[in-house]
């Protein structure tokens, strides 16, 4: 079980981090116990990602049924939380970086919830119909570069990598989110 106290250093370092402060990266153990208490950070993220389905599912109707859906998206939610931690145990070793292998999921879990909350609250705003369609458009490209620079941040200075490596790290992680999107899709979907 993880305590307020280690949720709110990992958030805390999350955020030093979305600064562009290196110094955010003591906040995060380098250690196994660390590594899995920092999966809790899934279960701060799922009513925020429970929304953005629900709001996903509204603009595009599965053609399938609801329990269907809740098992596809179920698996998807598990599947994007250990797809990177896995593929990276392998990526560390191919840099000689495994040693800091556990900070760094240390750190990209708890980034998640910083990352979705700003998903959310562009998405929200946009079904809101509060911004015009191309601004809120314009407005999630932008939070998605922002990320991305972010998590290229957290993979240099948790890992020690230089720029191309962590921009390697980024793409990896974007395919991978790209392929489980579109498989989730093609469940939700079979007929497109």
């Amino acid at each position: 079980m993880i305590t307020a106290r280690e949720a709110s250093a990992g958030l805390y370092g999350a955020w030093r981090l979305a600064r562009l402060d290196a110094g955010g990266v003591g906040h995060f153990e380098n250690t196994v116990e660390g590594f899995w208490r920092s999966f809790y950070a899934a279960l701060i993220v799922l009513p925020a990602y429970i929304i953005l389905v629900l709001l996903r599912l509204a603009d595009n109707p599965p053609e399938v049924g609801p329990l269907s859906v809740l098992a596809i998206h179920a698996i998807a939610y598990v599947a994007g939380w250990f797809a990177l931690p896995f593929a990276m145990y392998y990526v560390t070793g191919w840099f000689d970086r495994r040693e800091y292998y556990f900070r760094y999921i240390c750190a990209y879990n708890w980034a998640s919830v910083l990352q979705i909350a700003v998903f959310l609250l562009i998405t929200a705003i946009a079904a809101s119909g509060a911004l015009p369609a191309g601004t809120a458009m314009a407005a999630t490209l932008a939070a998605t570069l922002a990320i991305l620079v972010y998590q290229g941040f957290i993979a240099r200075v948790t890992l020690g990598v230089p720029v191309g490596g962590a921009i390697g790290i980024v793409v990896l992680d974007l395919v991978i989110s790209l392929i489980l999107n579109g498989y989730t899709n093609g469940l939700l979907h079979p007929k497109m």
